[in-house]
């Protein structure tokens, strides 16, 4: 139900019409957990509070009077909003159909799932809950606190300052951790969520409206699986464009995803699918509790840099020198000076440090040398952040400095983070007085080195945001055609109940995505063996053809080397030997031509992930790949620049490059179309291609192996990524006859986006976005151009003029998760409206938005915009709002042809 009822949770109102009833497992007294909850609830003295205590279980010493105990929910003076229960699992159904008459909106479940009938009653409890429309939190969840709501309904006793961190977790005893040390620290959250097994309310779902939140600036996770992780992907991709997320993921070792999902209920993914996901969504991995906090109070203060370029300036050559280290103990390199800044920094200062970073300016340097050289370098526009170390002497005024500078970088668009060495009494009143979004006051360089840090990943996560691969990959010149013939292929097996084929058959079906593979030829008798072998030429392997044994070797069922008729003879009769010893009934022998000279092995292909369902791996080959895998994973689709990636991060590959180079361009075209089966084939299971050996430069498949499922799945939903959808593709003719694309808009449209922008009249302007703004922002350029494609679409209308693609229209479909509905906006610059580009942009949005199975759409009109009144009605939209300025128009969909 994405975020539906979230803010009767986390935004109540409190009024004498509302209250939160706590229903009791039957043992209110003073160490009682009902105790604890009505503690924290009524410490603000404003809410009202209802303890539902069918046993009648008031003890003396319990803080809750006799006139807050009733003996049901249908005896509470007023509604309540939220039910909190700690009850048995047994009884909660029950008592979720109450609520359902009642008309409450949320119930928090405390109580944990045991083992006998645990599952049936789970599963009750979530049907009836969609049935009465009730959004649940847990079960086993720890509660929640809202410091700026004052609202605290959990079972913590910490202390919690308000911020601007909001802590999502699965576990309240590290939820307990956290804020322990959150409140030796200093550091304040928005929101604290205990979401316990995300048997409604999830990871995706709370991303979702704390994106949407003023109050957050950054998101911290623990987390150990994930529920729905197309949702969680989504929801992560859409809001670390704008707010960073931070995480913590349990489950590395087998034995600690094993203890998950025993306390879960549900699998933990690989923690390597996990890596290459958070990457993915734009999410920083970080391993400790204290890593946590220090990624999200640096990432709530600083904004993000505009690139990865770093320099530091000293008066201290050794503590530049730990500086220089540290950085690339995180593998942040320092930006070499140009010759044309060391020059210039060499007729003001001579750096000790020569031409090189950091720059050294002496321990003699006053605030004017510092003023000087901070000047030249923001002038040289080579850096993107500057680490600025100041050991105090009595010619510098750190803060003085600080304050100085600020607009010179602001206008640099450079970040400084100054670090300040030595006796400055209480540094911390005017750190605070300088510290912004663009300088940052440290003590230590570690500090400083951790706030670039931080920043720099940020960044770098953004960066890869931009990267959505096609559903169809045209770079491997793609064929519908052989995707057909590829299902006729996989379905034909599935009939025979057959779900492993055989090396030649699975060798038959990556030929059709034009992977290169050294072709095998069946024999059914010595006679065509020798035959075959007269024509492809000594030598040769033969091997046994068979969907029962996954590796040949296993059985000594394949023979290499084969030089002449002999070696074919006996090689024949030795195979049917011992084909019939190992039981195998069905099986073909198979002949293919020996490949010699082999310089590498490769191990790839595609496998399945408890969690996020098909991944991609690329590792050695052989049978080293089968002892100890040495392997990179991603997750599909992929284009060349994630596979180049996913090479990159093969260590093996960089080594042998480097010894024995190979066209890794071809090696990168073979992983997209591996990516472009896994895609097509929701039936693929495991796909190996083992080995895929690199020889004289040329790559060729010499063995393969493929395993299928059942599914009914229709592709691309078994991904946890959603593809940029080339499937929404139109060529298309306008009034003119001028050609014209319509297509989903994607990050690259940025440049000729904001040209289109632009060019608008000030009617047109207005029309569309409701004010005479002159331009936008580079944050809403960003939101515009970079969007996730499983839950909104930007259909843009590209033309050709002189070899320049230009953009002439643009249609939205917007999704507000927190009301779950969907909003057009359409707009057409002035030269080329009435020429028929805003009817197709409609129409094709029409079409996309039905493809998709959405009910209605709506759009806001300006009263006095009479031209697109009457154009959306000729799509049947209806006014169904009017006010002052601005009409509501809504087109149901069940109702267009």
């Amino acid at each position: 139900m994405g975020i539906y009822n979230l803010d009767k949770f986390f935004a109540p109102v409190i009024s004498s019409d509302s209250a939160i009833a706590i229903v009791s497992s039957g043992s209110c007294n003073p160490e009682s957990k009902e105790w604890q909850l009505y503690r924290n609830l009524t410490a603000d003295g404003n809410r009202q509070v209802c303890l539902v205590d069918s046993g009648h279980s008031h003890l003396p010493g319990c803080p809750i009077t006799k006139t807050d105990t009733y003996s049901s929910l249908d005896e509470l003076p007023v509604r309540p909003d939220l039910v909190v229960t700690l009850g048995p699992l047994a009884e909660i159904p029950d008592l979720v159909d109450r609520c359902g008459t009642l008309g409450v909106c949320g119930l928090v479940i405390m109580s944990s799932k045991s083992d006998i009938d645990g599952d049936r009653f789970v599963a009750e409890i979530i049907s009836r809950a969609r049935k009465n429309r009730i959004r649940i939190l847990g079960l086993n969840s720890a509660g929640f606190i809202v410091p700026t709501a004052q609202i605290n309904l959990s079972l913590f006793n910490i202390q919690v300052t308000g911020g601007r961190l909001a802590l999502l977790s699965q576990s309240g005893a590290v939820i307990t951790s956290i804020l322990e040390i959150a409140q030796k620290r200093g550091s304040g959250f928005s929101h604290i969520v205990g979401l316990g097994n995300l048997n409604d309310i999830n990871f995706g779902d709370m991303i979702d409206y704390l994106g949407w939140s003023a109050r957050v600036s950054c998101i911290l996770l623990y987390l150990e699986n994930i529920k729905d992780v197309k949702n969680f992907m989504s929801a992560c991709r859409s809001v670390a464009m704008i707010k960073p997320i931070v995480a913590i993921k349990a489950g590395k070792s087998e034995l600690s995803r094993k203890v998950i999902e025993k306390h879960t209920g549900r699998p933990s993914g690989d923690d390597r699918i996990y890596d290459t996901a958070f990457r993915r969504a734009g999410i920083i991995r970080v391993e400790s509790i204290n890593e946590l906090l220090t990624a999200g109070d640096y990432l709530i203060e600083n904004e993000v840099p505009a690139g990865r370029r770093l320099g530091i300036i000293t008066n201290s050559g050794g503590l530049g020198i730990m500086a220089v280290d540290a950085l690339a103990s995180r593998d942040i390199p320092v930006t070499a000076l140009s010759p044309e800044l060391s020059r210039k920094l060499y007729e003001f200062v001579a750096p000790y440090s020569g031409s090189l970073d950091p720059i050294c300016i002496a321990a003699d340097a006053d605030e004017g040398r510092y003023q000087k050289v901070l000047e030249l370098t923001f002038a040289s526009g080579e850096f993107d952040t500057i680490i600025v170390i100041v050991v105090l002497n009595q010619g510098i005024n750190p803060k003085a400095l600080a304050a100085k500078m600020k607009s010179a970088a602001a206008a640099a668009k450079v970040h400084l983070v100054y670090t300040w060495i030595g006796d400055q009494g209480d540094p911390l009143e005017p750190a605070a007085e300088l510290n912004d979004r663009k300088t940052r006051i440290c003590f230590t360089i570690e500090d400083a080195v951790l706030s670039c840090h931080y920043a720099l990943r940020y960044y770098e996560k953004l960066s890869k945001l931009v990267v959505t691969p096609k559903r169809y990959s045209l770079e491997t010149g793609y064929d519908q055609n052989n995707l057909v013939q590829a299902r006729r292929l996989i379905q034909s097996y599935l009939e025979r109940q057959i779900t492993s084929l055989s090396s030649h058959v699975t060798r038959e079906l990556i030929a059709l995505y034009g992977l290169p593979v050294n072709r095998s030829y069946k024999i059914t008798s010595l006679a065509e063996a020798l035959q075959l072998c007269r024509v492809l030429g000594y030598p040769v392997a033969m091997k046994i053809n068979c969907h029962t044994f996954t590796y040949k070797s296993d059985i000594a069922g394949i023979l290499l080397n084969l030089h002449n008729d002999e070696a074919i003879e006996k090689g024949f009769v030795a195979l049917q030997k011992i084909a019939a010893e190992a039981g195998v009934d069905d099986f073909d022998l198979t002949l293919e031509k020996m490949v010699e000279g082999v310089d590498y092995e490769v191990n790839l292909g595609s496998r399945y992930d408890a969690e996020f369902g098909p991944y991609i791996f690329l590792g050695s080959g052989g049978l080293p790949s089968r002892i100890t895998a040495d392997e990179a994973v991603i997750l599909p689709p992929l284009d060349r620049t994630l596979a180049g990636k996913l090479i990159d991060r093969t260590k093996l590959f960089q080594c042998c490059n480097e010894v024995r180079s190979f066209d890794i361009e071809a090696l990168k075209d073979i992983l997209v179309r591996i990516s472009q089966m896994v895609v097509d084939l929701p039936e693929i299971e495991t796909l190996i291609l083992d080995p895929l050996i690199i020889t004289g430069g040329r790559l060729l498949t010499v063995d393969a192996k493929l395993k299928l499922k059942r599914t009914e799945i229709i592709s691309p939903a078994h991904l946890a990524t959603t593809p940029y959808p080339n499937q929404y593709e139109f060529h298309e003719t306008l009034r003119d006859g001028t050609a014209v694309l319509i297509r989903p808009i994607k990050p690259d449209d940025a440049v000729a986006h904001h040209r289109m922008v632009a060019s608008f009249s000030p009617q047109t302007r207005y029309f569309r976005f409701f004010s005479l703004r002159e331009d936008i922002t580079p944050e809403q350029l960003v939101r515009f151009t970079q969007i996730d494609y499983e839950r909104e679409i930007a259909m843009i209308a590209e033309i050709e003029i002189g070899g320049e693609k230009i953009s002439i229209g643009v249609n939205r479909l917007i999704y507000y998760p927190h009301i779950e509905e969907y909003e057009f906006a359409i707009v057409v610059t002035d030269d080329w409206q009435q020429s028929g580009v805003g009817y197709l942009l409609m129409d094709k949005l029409i079409y996309i938005a039905k493809d998709r199975g959405i009910k209605e759409i709506f759009g806001l009109v300006l009263r006095d915009n009479s031209s697109m009144m009457n154009f959306i009605k000729k799509f049947g939209f209806e006014i169904v709002e009017r006010e002052i300025d601005v009409c509501r128009v809504r087109l149901c969909l069940a109702d267009c042809q």
